[in-house]
């Protein structure tokens, strides 16, 4: 860890107030003997985080670290619209809302909107959980390709709750269903008690994937479920379009309304 973490103080040292540094600049700033200061700066070069002035040899951020800011700026950005618009649905609803991502075969919860009602059920954010196990974990699955998930689940399956998909090849047959009909729910999985229905989309230009979903009691009534499901269904709509989702492309060209 030595070697990234001097290569982490060289990076550090470049700001707007210091777009480009000398070899010297970085030894002074960095304190670092000049034979892995050296080093250091060769290997940043050539792998793309910095790049050299052939006429000054003074180093600058490289191409490599604009690409990578504009993708972490590109998913604050598609993180927030996210939650801009699912804040709308659990205002209307009343129920908790999620927004994860996937980390393998686990989701990650990054953002929650508490609903109004009563049952106000929180994972934190940070937690892990089997996405084959909850709705939009689920929905993000879906949008990869079966031999993408095969690559993502244990060879050896985990053990899940009984209303689970129990096995891979009936984890594909659920997929496939959220994959024909967009609907993807859950019920007694992830927490006894609780179900809830979600959807996935992702951004056309980073080909980032976020799953949402809304949750409630077992108990709700099929016509506040309904209600859910239609609330989501225009949601994702509006998203996948605002962000160039391929799902709303894909869409436009079976309706004839691709422009």
């Amino acid at each position: 860890m030595s070697a990234l973490n001097n290569a982490i103080d060289i990076l550090r040292c470049f700001s707007s107030a210091r777009p480009d540094l000398s070899f010297a600049d970085v030894q002074a700033l960095t304190g670092k003997p000049k034979s892995s200061t050296s080093r250091l700066l060769r290997s940043l070069r050539d792998c793309g985080l910095l790049e050299q002035d052939r006429h000054t040899r003074r180093y600058r951020p490289g191409l490599l670290t604009f690409e990578l800011g504009r993708l972490h700026r590109a998913h604050d950005d598609l993180i927030a619209l996210v939650e801009r618009e699912l804040r709308e649905v659990c205002a209307r609803t009343g129920h908790t809302g999620y927004i994860a991502v996937l980390d393998g075969y686990q989701q990650v919860v990054l953002r929650i909107v508490p609903g109004s009602n009563p049952l106000r059920v929180v994972n934190p954010p940070g937690q892990r959980t089997p996405a084959i196990i909850t709705s939009n974990g689920r929905a993000m699955l879906a949008r990869l390709s079966d031999e993408e998930v095969r690559k993502r689940v244990p060879v050896e399956y985990p053990k899940v709750p009984h209303n689970s998909p129990q096995n891979f090849a009936e984890l594909i047959a659920r997929l496939n269903e959220i994959r024909l009909t967009g609907v993807s729910d859950a019920a007694d999985e992830a927490i006894e008690g609780v179900a809830s229905q979600g959807f996935a989309v992702a951004s056309g230009e980073t080909g980032e994937l976020v799953g949402v979903a809304v949750s409630y009691s077992v108990h709700t009534t099929e016509a506040e479920r309904a209600h859910v499901r239609r609330e989501l269904a225009a949601t994702a709509d509006k998203l996948r379009r605002i962000t160039g989702d391929p799902l709303a492309q894909a869409a436009d060209l079976r309706t004839g309304t691709a422009s």
